[in-house]
């Protein structure tokens, strides 16, 4: 028992929760994950990557893309470039036309880091009210 200004305090466990490692996010990933998240942060992406995404032969055209948005041209054209600069989707140039397909390793980024068991999806130990106040 320590002593304190003539008082002697009772020791108090202290219980230090540390993460398996291999449940944290390494820089690189959380730098990945932060890109991916940032370009699909937009309704409009998110709306324009399920368009392609379930499109016949999983390809979009720009103009089909087009008529489902009430918004300029070059509005449209600056989501579509952002989702392409991301790495999630793809833009293949035909005459006039630009055509987009889905590239799955993004997404498949994205669902290691949020599915079950993963290390964004888990849920951390709960502290009961007593173990709170142990912890800094």
């Amino acid at each position: 028992m320590a002593s304190e200004n003539g008082h002697l305090r009772s020791p108090v466990a202290v219980t230090l929760l540390m993460a398996d490692p291999a449940a944290v996010v390494d820089p690189a990933d959380a730098e990945t994950a932060a890109k991916l998240f940032k370009a699909l942060a937009d309704p409009v992406r998110v709306r324009l990557l399920s368009l392609v995404r379930y499109s016949p032969g999983g390809e979009a055209c720009f103009c089909d893309l087009a008529e489902e948005f009430d918004m300029p041209q070059p509005s449209l054209s600056h989501h579509l470039r952002v989702l392409v600069s991301a790495g999630i989707l793809e833009r293949e140039r035909r005459g006039t036309w630009s055509w987009y397909t889905v590239v799955p390793e993004p997404l498949e980024t994205l669902e290691a880091l949020l599915r079950s068991g993963g290390p964004l999806a888990d849920r951390p130990a709960r502290l009961s009210g007593a173990d709170r106040g142990t912890r800094c």
